[in-house]
């Protein structure tokens, strides 16, 4: 249960006659840091110096990405030979084993079955699929 109000003035905490002692803080703080102008001729050059470096990581690079690619360039021929040499392995493997497996066979005309020959051919060369060749090799 709560008490009724008195009619009486509250009573306050006042401070001591005259106030409190004041106190000297500025001595226990110690400077706030650089200025800011200070700051901002900090960040700037930071900055700068940043662009610069990636500048010059991006100069690096492109120089090495056309090292790369003239030494690409000038790999592609031997590559496509190489290429080239490893189909036509493969083709005369599986032209050796087309004659085998069609031998005693004629086409539609009465000639006998020619390897490599398709009733499909449209008179230009193309080479056959390599992943066939791939697949189907035993």
């Amino acid at each position: 249960m709560s008490l009724r109000p008195s009619n009486a003035p509250p009573i306050q905490d006042m401070p001591p006659p005259g106030g409190y002692k004041k106190i000297d803080y500025g001595r226990y703080l110690p400077d706030r840091g650089p200025k800011g102008w200070q700051l901002w001729a900090g960040a700037a050059t930071l900055i700068m110096y940043g662009y610069y470096q990636v500048g010059k990581t991006n100069k690096a690079r492109i120089q090495q990405q056309m090292q790369e690619r003239k030494v690409r360039y000038a790999l592609a021929p031997l590559m496509q030979a190489e290429a080239d040499r490893e189909y036509m392995e493969r083709e005369l493997v599986n032209l050796r084993r087309e004659a085998e497996v069609m031998k005693g066979v004629t086409d539609l005309k009465g000639n006998p079955w020619v390897p490599g020959a398709s009733q499909f051919f449209g008179g230009q060369w193309m080479p056959r699929k390599v992943s066939y060749f791939m697949r189907h090799q035993g």
